[in-house]
């Protein structure tokens, strides 16, 4: 994966080529930020271009010079395939001497899956920690590899997975750190960190990444259209996998259900034994996941509404194709209190979160959302 293959990041991205170019890199690094925005795939692709044998700099300006791997040579294809001997990739997984051959079949699969896509998130069945072997294995071979040709790199892949036994053992590697090598620790729950580990680190935090920057890397990356991806960009709230989580939610399909249940929840007259029904498909289901990917694209809608009816603008709206729909429902409501609407969505997310009776917040919902357009007496 070249610099250009991660999403966004820019600032972070120069900030390591620096580094790299003027012969400064830190013996420890922290990398923080939210889950899902391209951390270890930084860390990987600092450790190839380090590595690299025939690096490729530019000069763009003065103050704005790049290094990038090549990714041809015979380090960096090692690099690639999670094979280099002076990069070490660790993340949770059993002791060796509790491993069963279904995890061991688990962890090939799940390092060919991060090969192929740097922003994979590993998942081992029963794997949650990182232990105190893991870690007495990395100390090991930071010190057997000291002497190798290139720059030793130790990936701590959500660091803050470290046992507190493993934590307390690491920081004396911190403490002693060996020649010409970089340790890197992911993690998006810097609290869960000892301070005492992050105190020896160079933190570098990592932003979201632009709704835009995703929209983009979904449509040209994994042939969404614009609608979808901007949907899917709208929950991944700026990582990257997020986004791929809601790959197989099929969003278009859902918003439309969403819109449907509204024209139902209007009619004037004659709606009630439709509304329930729709609401009884919905819940079949049985999926709380879906119950909130539901109300949220129903929140979104409403606050592409109010973007363009009361905003007077589509710039920002996420339903771009429906615009002309929007407005007409909002002429068909001109003094509906839309804000109020989003409110009583808003109440009824934080309800399916706490676990109260799905039906009975649906039900609820669609008699406030009445009142807030139709001002019906109840």
């Amino acid at each position: 994966m070249a610099w250009k293959q991660i999403i966004g990041l820019e600032k972070e991205k120069q900030l390591l080529q620096k580094a790299l170019i003027t012969q400064r890199l830190a013996s420890a690094y922290c990398f923080l930020g939210i889950e899902g925005i391209g951390k270890d795939a930084m860390a990987l692709e600092l450790a190839k271009t380090a590595n690299c044998y025939n690096p490729i700099t530019t000069v763009e300006d003065l103050s704005n010079q790049t290094i990038s791997a090549c990714d041809n040579c015979k380090s960096c294809k090692m690099a690639n395939s999670f094979s280099h001997p002076n990069i070490q990739y660790i993340f949770a997984k059993p002791s060796d001497d509790k491993i069963t051959d279904e995890q061991l079949t688990a962890i090939k699969e799940q390092i060919a899956l991060k090969t192929s896509d740097k922003y994979h998130k590993i998942n081992v069945p029963n794997a949650k920690q990182i232990n105190i072997a893991l870690i007495r294995k990395i100390k090991k071979h930071a010190v057997l590899s000291s002497a190798n040709k290139g720059r030793n790199f130790i990936i701590i892949s959500n660091g803050d997975t470290m046992n507190t036994e493993a934590a307390n053992a690491f920081l004396k590697t911190l403490e002693e750190p060996q020649p010409n090598t970089t340790i890197i620790i992911t993690s998006s729950k810097k609290e869960k960190l000892l301070q005492t580990i992050l105190s020896r680190c160079q933190q570098i935090y990592f932003n979201p990444i632009h709704s835009e920057e995703i929209v983009e890397y979904l449509i040209s990356h994994h042939n969404k259209n614009e609608t979808e991806s901007r949907l899917i960009a709208t929950f991944a709230q700026g990582s990257i996998t997020k986004a791929i989580e809601h790959f197989d939610d099929d969003m278009n399909l859902l918003r439309s259900e969403a819109v449907d249940i509204l024209r139902v929840a209007f009619k004037r007259k004659s709606y009630r034994i439709e509304l329930l029904d729709a609401i009884e498909k919905l819940l079949s289901k049985k999926d709380k996941k879906h119950y909130s990917l539901f109300l949220n694209l129903l929140l979104i809608w409403f606050r592409d509404v109010y973007t363009i009816a009361i905003l007077r603008s589509d710039d920002l709206i996420v339903n771009v194709d429906l615009s002309e729909r929007m407005l007409k429902f909002h002429n068909g409501f001109p003094n509906a209190d839309i804000n109020k609407a989003i409110s009583f969505i808003e109440n009824a997310i934080n309800k399916i979160d706490y676990n109260i009776d799905p039906k009975l917040v649906f039900i609820s919902l669609f008699i406030e959302l009445r009142k807030v357009f139709l001002e019906m007496e109840y």
